[in-house]
């Protein structure tokens, strides 16, 4: 047979404190993902600066050549 677990045994596990070596792969994720956030907010900016107005800049009158 199986030993039983103790239920005051998982709990302690299911509280596990994050070690400092954890933090800093967190922390390298998150400045990762910052950093690539930048980098397509800076691509996506100047692809918009490209495209052409939607509206001209002077709408041309009727019967005007």
């Amino acid at each position: 047979m199986r030993p039983q677990r103790s239920p005051h045994r998982f709990v302690a596990d299911a509280c596990a404190v994050v070690r400092s070596d954890e933090r800093l792969i967190l922390l390298f994720l998150v400045l990762l993902s910052v950093v690539a956030l930048a980098v397509f907010l800076h691509y996506t900016v100047s692809l918009l600066d490209w495209l052409p107005d939607v509206l001209p800049p002077e709408l041309p009158r009727p019967g005007s050549a």
